[in-house]
C-alpha cells in the first residue's frame, strides 16, 4: 500500500512539473508571436497618451488613436515609464483586431525577445522535466505522510 501511494504521489508531482513548464513555455511563445505579428503585419499610426495607469505590471500608458475609418480606439500599452500624458507616440495595430496594438518603441525594444523569453522558458521546461524524472526515479525521494 505504501509503495502504491508513494508512486502515485511521485507521478502527480512529476506531472505538475511537466505541465507547469509547458504552460510557461506556451505563454511566452504566444506573447512572442503576438509581438512579431504586430511588428511585421501591424498598421502604423500616431496616437496620444491619454492617461497613465498603475497595474500589476508597472506603470502602463493608456493610449488612444484613430483608425482609417475614423473610429477611436483606446488600449492599455505595455509597461513604459518613459511616455507622459499628452505625448504623441507611434503605434502599430492589428487591422483585423484593432484592440491588439502596441507602442512602436515598445515593439522594437520589447524586453522579452525570442532568445531571452522562449529560450529561457525552454530551459525552465527542461529543468522541470529533469526534476520530474528525478522525482519518478530517485530512491532517495521519500514523502512522509504523518
Amino acid at each position: 500500500m505504501k509503495k502504491t501511494v508513494n508512486r502515485s504521489i511521485r507521478i502527480f508531482i512529476a506531472s505538475v512539473y511537466i505541465l507547469g513548464g509547458l504552460v510557461f513555455f506556451k505563454q511566452n511563445y504566444k506573447d512572442h508571436q503576438f509581438i512579431e505579428e504586430l511588428k511585421q503585419e501591424g498598421v502604423a499610426t500616431t496616437a496620444v497618451v491619454k492617461d497613465v495607469k498603475i497595474t500589476k505590471d508597472g506603470i502602463c500608458p493608456f493610449i488612444e488613436f484613430k483608425v482609417s475609418e475614423g473610429e477611436k480606439v483606446a488600449f492599455l500599452a505595455f509597461e513604459n515609464e518613459e511616455v507622459e500624458v499628452g505625448e504623441t507616440v507611434e503605434v502599430k495595430y492589428n487591422p483585423e483586431n484593432i484592440q491588439q496594438a502596441a507602442i512602436l518603441a515598445d515593439l522594437e525594444n520589447y524586453p522579452r525577445n525570442f532568445k531571452e523569453s522562449v529560450f529561457g522558458s525552454a530551459v525552465f521546461c527542461a529543468i522541470c522535466l529533469f526534476v520530474s524524472v528525478f522525482t519518478l526515479t530517485s530512491k532517495r525521494f521519500k514523502l512522509q505522510i504523518a
